[in-house]
C-alpha cells in the first residue's frame, strides 16, 4: 500500500468548485494536480477531437483518466504537502456510476492508493456547464454519495465541505492541515 500522508484529494461532483480551492491552494504555494478527466479532454481537443467523439466510449474515457492519474501521481514529490483535483477512489465512483467492470490492473492502482486527507466538496446546487462537461446537476448527489462510499472503503473518512465561499473553504481546508500536520 502506498500511503502518502502528504497528498490531500479534493474531490466532488462537476462543478463543486474543486478547482477554485485547488486555485487557492496554488496561490498559497502549495503543489498541486489538476484534474486527469480535464487534461484528458483537453489533449483530446488538441488533436480535433470532439468530446461527444471522446466520450462515445465511456468505458475507455474512464481508463485513459486512470492513465493520466498514475502518470500525473508520479510526478509529485511525496515529500512535499500537495493537492490533487481527486485522487484513485474517484475512478473507483465512476466506474460505479457508469456500472463497469473493473478490471484488475484498476482494482490494484485504487487499492495502492491512500492519501492524507480528503476534502469532498457538497453540491453547490447550481450547475456551471462548460466545453468539457457531459454531467448534469442532477448527477452530483449520485456521484457525491459514490465518492463519499469509496474514500471510506479504503480507510479515508472524507472531509466535507459545505457550499460556502471559496475563501471559507480555504479556511477548513487551512485548519483541518494544521490539525492533521
Amino acid at each position: 500500500m502506498a500511503y502518502r500522508p502528504n497528498w490531500h484529494v479534493i474531490t466532488g461532483g462537476p462543478s463543486t468548485g474543486k478547482t477554485s480551492l485547488q486555485q487557492e491552494m496554488a496561490k498559497l504555494g502549495y503543489p498541486t494536480v489538476d484534474e486527469a478527466a480535464r487534461l484528458v479532454i483537453d489533449d483530446a481537443i488538441a488533436k480535433d477531437m470532439t468530446v461527444t467523439d471522446l466520450r462515445s466510449d465511456e468505458k475507455r474515457f474512464q481508463d485513459d483518466v486512470v492513465r493520466r492519474r498514475v502518470e500525473d501521481e508520479a510526478k509529485i514529490d511525496p515529500d512535499k504537502v500537495s493537492f490533487l483535483d481527486r485522487g484513485m477512489q474517484d475512478s473507483l465512483a465512476y466506474y460505479r456510476y457508469y456500472n463497469f467492470t473493473i478490471e484488475q490492473w484498476i482494482t490494484d492502482l485504487i487499492e495502492d492508493a491512500r492519501y492524507g486527507l480528503v476534502f469532498l466538496m457538497e453540491p453547490l446546487g447550481i450547475f456551471k456547464e462548460d466545453y468539457a462537461r457531459t454531467e448534469t446537476l442532477d448527477f452530483n448527489d449520485f456521484i457525491t454519495d459514490l465518492l463519499l462510499e469509496a474514500y471510506r472503503e479504503y480507510g479515508m473518512e472524507p472531509i466535507l465541505v459545505p457550499p460556502v465561499s471559496v475563501p471559507e473553504r480555504v479556511e477548513i481546508v487551512l485548519q483541518h492541515l494544521k490539525d492533521y500536520e
